[in-house]
Order: structure tokens, then sequence, then C-alpha cells
């Protein structure tokens, strides 16, 4: 069964859209990516004055083994420039954090693959980290099923958010994933992420770059993409090719 690798595009992280699933991106590979947020997406301490605004998140991570993948996102915040309250307003600041996943059990035919990770896992509470906007921990479940040469994903998580104001999103989450027999790069999802059902799609274009758009609650939408990186393929091309000029010689 092929399962091309997907993300959580907020992070950058293996996952549907704000549900984190267990499978994981394939060894030595990398992705660099944005997504825009929808004001209702972001936690609800997440304001300007008062007021929630919609933002965009920016991100590296890599899998440098089959069991692991590292990701480290910076959030736009909106701020007064230079922390004046006179000057103009706009995006002068970034909530930072780090994002680790581990894969302990991999799925085979007869079990699920199973992912233990975390967000925002850095940073003391007294720290310029401190606020935490985005730290939640998580167990996470993924099952495939092929079924008349599509592919259907079946995925399951218990997460808790470490802040209150995002306790909407603490417990039981989930979702399906559907990919068609004729267009294996595309996935359709929907989920459950503990306040609200969201929808949406993925498709990986020319096996390099992922795009994906969403409608959380079926009405506010988010969308991203990133560039998707196969660094192993790219040593041993690279191999390959030196092997070939020593041959020549």
């Amino acid at each position: 069964m092929s399962v091309l690798a997907k993300a959580q595009q907020y992070t950058g992280t293996e996952g549907l859209i704000h549900v984190p699933t267990a499978d994981m991106d394939s060894i030595c590979s990398a992705r660099i990516g944005a997504y825009y947020m929808n004001k209702e997406f972001t936690p609800d301490k997440f304001t300007f004055e008062g007021e929630k605004y919609n933002t965009a998140s920016i991100y590296l991570s890599v899998t440098p083994f089959k069991w692991i993948q590292l990701a480290y996102t910076q959030t736009l915040m909106k701020f007064h420039k230079y922390m004046n309250s006179n000057a103009k307003t706009g995006f002068y600041s970034k909530d930072r954090y780090f994002s680790v996943r581990v894969q302990p059990l991999r799925e085979r035919k007869w079990w699920p693959s199973v992912v233990i990770g975390g967000n925002d896992i850095w940073g003391e509470q007294d720290g310029k980290s401190g606020s935490f906007y985005f730290r939640n921990y998580y167990v996470a479940l993924s099952k495939h099923y092929e079924l008349y040469g599509n592919i259907i994903g079946a995925h399951a998580a218990y997460r808790h958010w470490k802040k209150d104001f995002n306790s909407k999103w603490n417990g039981p989450v989930g979702g399906l994933t559907f990919q068609p027999f004729f267009a294996k790069e595309l996935r359709f999802i929907g989920e459950y992420d503990g306040d609200g059902v969201n929808v949406g799609a993925d498709y990986m274009l020319l096996r390099h770059v992922l795009i994906q758009a969403a409608l959380q609650h079926g009405h506010y939408f988010n969308a991203g993409a990133c560039l998707y990186l196969d660094l192993d393929g790219v040593s041993k091309k690279i191999r390959k090719k030196k092997e070939n000029n020593k041959d020549k010689i």
C-alpha cells in the first residue's frame, strides 16, 4: 500500500488539518513552508488589543530517522512597531516554538502506527516563551485500508493543551482521509478537532510541492503550501553521479 506523506500544515509535521496523526515522513526528508490561519484557527488568547486576527505560520521540519520528526515554527504576531503604542501596527513579532514526534510503533497488517508528540515543548514559564500559545501533548494512532485501489485512513488521538484558553481542543480528536485510486497524490480530509468538524484536501504536486486548503467548521478558510525535500534521494543521486564520473575517468 502506498501512502504519500502529508502534513498538518500549520506546524509542518505529519497530520490532518488541526489534528495530529501517527503517520511519519520518509527518512531524511525535510519541509519548508507557510500556512495562512484564519483567526478562528488560532488560540483564543492570540489577540491584539483584545481582538483576534488572521495570521500565518512559517516552518521548517526534518525527519532525520524513520522514528522521529522535529519542527521549528514561527507564527506572526500583531504588535505596534518598536513596541510604541503610537506607532503603526503590523506583524512585528513572532511566536516561536519547537515540535517533536516519536513513533515507537510502525503500522503493520494487524495493528496501527503510534506516535507520541507535542508542540511548543521548549521554554520556561517565566521566560520569553512563557506564552505557550500552542503547547500541547498527544498520543495518536493511524491505520490505512485499501479498498478497490483507494486508500482510506483512520486516525485518532488524545490531546492535552497546556493553557486553559485552549481547553476546547482537549480530549479525543480524530478524522478520516481518502486517497482515490486515480490520483494518489490527492487526499480528502474530514476531522473532529475537539471543538468542531473541519474539512479540506491536500495535493502533492510534482512530488515536491504540497498544497492544502481547508474550511474550519465548514466556514473559515485556511490554506498553505510547502516544499518537500527528499534529502536521502538527493544524496543517493549525488553519490551515483560521482561514481559515474569515476567510471568515466
